[in-house]
């Protein structure tokens, strides 16, 4: 009681309360910067899209709430607490619910940010060195991280954002406040007592060395991975994507890094989708990954690339790690297991950190209680690769630095210091950071690289404990090598880098092959086929599996000729899995655009080593063509015969059909003319496999030939009604069908007809003269009749059977 009493008695003081307020305003400044990088770029998104796209909101739009300061507030405080919490409810048309979702996207940046800084303040305003042992200090760490906790968390309540759309939907926003809490009171008590508590132990044991070997590969593995990942995303930016968008990476770097190192490492990143979420994947499409995402999938195969990356990076780690080690004759076992058994520590926490997830439960009436959840984030074997290369670290820290030493001393000092260096040649152990501030600059020997044995330094370390400074079995001296085993070193040096540089070319030539073959290749190889009309190769490529009859128009003789082929916008990967991808390609047909998913199989490696896929779906529209009189039409230049119709009654018509199957495009459907029928091209627009079918009816008009033929036989018609003896014939008028006529004649012929559809006419009035014989009781006068005839066409492959069938009554 007394230790806390005097501790939160000096919190009070001048020297605490200054220390409070830089640490205040350094924790406050981060996270302003990385709320910053957020606020930017979503209110620059929110203004450009205009306050018309939010006006169903009616306390406020969403560009009046993101250039808040409630907003700031609010990305402030999901900064420092790692995420945000969604809260809404509302109903409508008899349905009431309520939704409560968690975004947890924590910030390594501003966590690495806060420790690193609160460390530097701490040993910078002389806070390293206290009159206590460890648990005075880890007592005032606790006391300071748990009044700036509460400071930040009281801030963090100001980030509230309220909102209503429609009048009955309501939705709060807010920062995780458990999540600022505990960030801050974690952060900062972790790195004040790191500052403060190592001046009171030993940081020579094993376990202290094990730490802090695994925050140095740690850091250096998020800090070249996050450069890589920034340079990468910044060159491949799109175009149109504005500027403020790269702010969004700042924040990320840490995730980022942790990503990429996790990849470089040969582990991998997936998703976890539960709950309702499983159901959300048909609806957002690529927004959700749903693979698992490995180093060469990266960039169409060219991120295998960093594996060579954090092989260079192993090496680098190790000879600086191995330098900070004390020099024995061997390998030492004892300290060999500490940095991978504390990088699996690490590894796992920043894993469970660095997982993107949003999931919640909704409620709603009739419906219950549903949960989802959607993560993304490094597996759990990435964590355990991640510890064998912490063990390939500390294997060849053992190793590296003797032999780098004997064959190039010039670079052993780049890598690992030279203060570091020179404290390794002379055999002894790290000296405490804050021990004993002269003896660094005492134990640095005037000769950096010494080409002879070095001596150890006896001035520098004759205070320092037996336990700091080994014997001298494990101290042995330091002979570089000789001229002869640096040629053949160099001889082996460059034969293994020609080999090496033989592999990655090999490498490079399959990735860059692989990323020609990826599965959207195939479908944009397809597609260009088809643009290009050549109809036979894209069959071969994807059997069409129809049968024959529907496939007559899937030649090069119909695509070719089509009016207007498809032309290929874009085509990306969708999805991609184990075993097989699905690709959305975008075509337009006469400007306007169609989409289509496709599904690709991963076949069989080519020579081992070269990716093959295999397309599954054809691009075929269904098409229906009609004529009303004709069988042979042609499509483009290919002819093609149809079927005639049946009627109701199952007889036969005059009308043909058919149904068919092409490839997407704008084409002409004509048919022969004759010289009695006309028939008018049609266009067939076959856009999309989805749409309403495409269908085209020719339809056939008569010429006037056909008028004067259908005239003639009338002409011919009545003329043979007033001819002996086929004016007995039916359809001749009844008054000329007499045996018992003096006379009779055709006064006028018709002078026109009238085509009533395409197989029956009639005509204009026909002026028959006639005259009975006299009898016994009877004289008869010349009489006039005027008639009409009909008649009937026939259509005989495209010619006409013209017949008259009878006369008018009257």
């Amino acid at each position: 009681m007394k230790k806390i009493k005097d501790a939160v008695l000096e919190l009070k003081s001048r020297a605490s309360l200054k220390l409070l307020g830089f640490q205040a305003g350094a924790i406050a400044a981060i996270g302003i910067v990385l709320a910053l990088c957020y606020l930017i770029p979503l209110a620059s998104a929110a203004n450009e899209s205009g306050a018309s796209d939010y006006s169903d909101y009616s306390e406020a739009g969403m560009a009046s709430q993101l250039n808040s300061f409630k907003a700031f507030i609010m990305l402030f405080g999901a900064m420092l607490g790692g995420g945000l919490k969604i809260s809404g409810s509302g109903g409508g048309f008899g349905v009431s619910g309520e939704a409560h979702l968690a975004l947890s996207l924590v910030s390594i940046t501003a966590i690495l940010a806060i420790c690193a800084v609160n460390y530097f303040l701490v040993q910078k305003l002389n806070r390293g060195v206290r009159k206590g042992g460890w648990k005075s200090a880890a007592l005032t760490s606790g006391l300071h991280a748990l009044v700036l906790s509460l400071l930040f968390l009281i801030v963090s309540l100001f980030g509230k954002l309220s909102m209503e759309a429609m009048g009955f939907l309501t939705a709060t926003i807010s920062p995780r406040y458990a999540g600022v809490f505990f960030t801050i009171l974690l952060t900062v008590f972790f790195s004040q007592f790191l500052a403060t508590a190592p001046a009171r132990g030993q940081s020579g044991t094993p376990l202290m060395n094990g730490v802090r070997e695994a925050i140095t590969l740690l850091v250096a593995v998020l800090v070249v991975f996050a450069v890589v990942g920034i340079i990468v995303a910044l060159v491949s930016k799109d175009e149109d994507m504005p500027w403020s968008t790269s702010l969004l990476l700042i924040p990320l770097l840490g995730t980022l890094g942790s990503y990429l190192g996790a990849l470089g490492f040969l582990g991998a990143l997936a998703p976890n989708i539960s709950g309702v979420a499983s159901a959300l994947e048909d609806f957002t499409g690529n927004d959700i990954p749903t693979s698992v995402l490995r180093i060469w999938d990266i960039a169409d195969g060219k991120g295998a690339w960093l594996i060579a990356l954090t092989v260079i990076l192993v090496v680098a780690v190790a000879i600086r790690v191995g330098v900070q080690r004390t020099r024995t004759a061997g390998i030492d076992w004892q300290r060999v297991w500490q940095l991978p058994v504390i990088s699996l520590v690490l590894w796992m926490l920043l894993a469970w950190l660095t997982s993107i997830s949003i999931g919640g439960k909704i409620s709603a009436e009739e419906m219950g209680e549903m949960s989802a959840d959607i993560s993304f984030g490094i597996t759990w074997y990435s964590v355990i690769f991640l510890a064998i290369g912490a063990a390939i670290v500390s294997i060849l820290a053992e190793l590296l630095p003797l032999q780098v030493y004997r064959f190039a001393p010039g670079l052993l000092g780049l890598l690992a210091g030279k203060a570091a260096v020179d404290r390794w040649i002379s055999g002894q152990s790290q000296a405490p950071a804050s021990s004993n501030p002269a003896a660094p600059a005492a134990a640095t020997p005037t000769t950096a690289m010494p080409v002879t044995t070095a001596e150890p330094a006896t001035t520098a370390f004759a205070a320092a404990p037996a336990s700091a400074a080994p014997a001298a079995s494990e101290a042995p001296a330091l002979q570089p090598a000789s001229e002869s085993s640096k040629k053949k070193a160099k001889a082996v040096g460059f034969s293994v880098l020609g080999v090496a540089v033989l592999v990655g070319l090999g490498f490079g030539a399959v990735a860059y092959l692989n990323s020609q073959r990826k599965p959207e290749a195939q479908v944009q190889q397809y597609l260009q086929l088809l643009a290009d009309g050549k109809a036979e190769k894209a069959a071969e490529m994807v059997d069409p599996g129809i049968d024959n009859s529907s496939r007559v128009l899937l030649t090069d003789e119909a695509l070719a000729s089509a009016k207007q082929r498809l032309e290929v916008v874009d085509v990306k990967q969708e999805s991609k899995g184990e075993s097989g991808a699905s690709i959305r390609a975008t075509y337009s047909i006469n400007g306007e655009q169609h989409e289509r998913v496709f599904t690709v199989d991963r076949g069989d490696k080519e020579y081992g080593l070269l990716d093959t896929w295999d397309l599954n779906d054809p691009l075929l529209v269904p098409v229906k063509i009609s004529t009303d009189q004709i069988s042979k039409v042609t499509v483009g230049k290919a002819p093609v015969e149809l079927q005639q119709d049946d009627s109701y009654f199952g007889e036969s018509t005059a009308a043909y059909s058919g149904n068919f199957y092409v490839y997407p495009g704008i084409y002409n459907v004509t048919a022969p003319n004759t010289d009695y029928l006309q028939v008018d091209a049609q266009e067939l627009r076959a856009n999309h496999p989805d749409d309403l079918e495409a269908a085209v009816t020719l339809n056939t008009q008569v010429t006037d030939q056909l008028s004067d033929l259908a005239l003639d036989a009338v002409h011919k018609f009545a003329t043979a009604c007033v001819t002996v003896p086929t004016n007995l014939n039916e359809g001749c008028p009844s008054e000329l069908q007499d045996k018992e006529l003096k006379s009779f004649s055709v006064k006028t012929q018709a002078d026109g007809v009238t085509m009533e559809g395409m197989e029956s006419f009639s005509s204009s009035e026909t002026t028959f003269k006639y005259q009975r014989n006299k009898t016994e009781y009877m004289e008869y006068d010349e009489q006039e009749i005027d008639r009409s005839f009909n008649g009937t066409i026939e259509w005989i492959d495209g010619q006409p059977k013209v017949t008259v069938t009878g006369s008018s009554w009257w």
